[in-house]
């Protein structure tokens, strides 16, 4: 499933119980690695293909036009993509939600001259 900032929070999940899901995300980034949000967002069901999708969409990712608005312009503002494993999970307030696996390790990827390099997220 792939979705856009502006839709993630209204969309439905479908719910896969004990299934892991891999999260795999652009992420915008402005200043001192301060997150602000998710340029896209898509689930697999393998750890394998979430690195594929972002291995092919970080390149070719861009900045949301308000990026370009602000005083500075795209200045000190980043793109990286992210991959997070974790369950769908029935939320009173929000139907159904993606919870991370908090033991689980993540990965971080950034686009440096070209190449994509992947760390392990905090």
């Amino acid at each position: 499933m792939l979705v856009s900032m502006d839709k993630m929070h209204q969309s439905a999940a479908q719910v896969r119980g004990n299934e892991l899901v891999f999260r795999a995300s652009i992420a915008l980034g402005i200043g001192d690695d301060d997150a602000v949000g998710a340029v896209a967002v898509a689930e697999h069901g393998s750890e394998r293909d979430a690195r594929a999708w972002v291995e092919a969409e970080l390149p070719r990712a861009q900045f949301p036009d308000w990026v370009a608005r602000r005083p500075h312009g795209t200045a000190g503002a980043f793109l990286y993509g992210q991959i997070e494993c974790g369950w769908h999970a029935p939320d009173r307030d929000q139907g159904v939600v993606f919870e991370p696996d908090l033991d689980a390790p993540g990965w971080d990827a950034d686009l440096l001259d070209g190449r994509l390099r992947w760390r392990s997220s905090p």
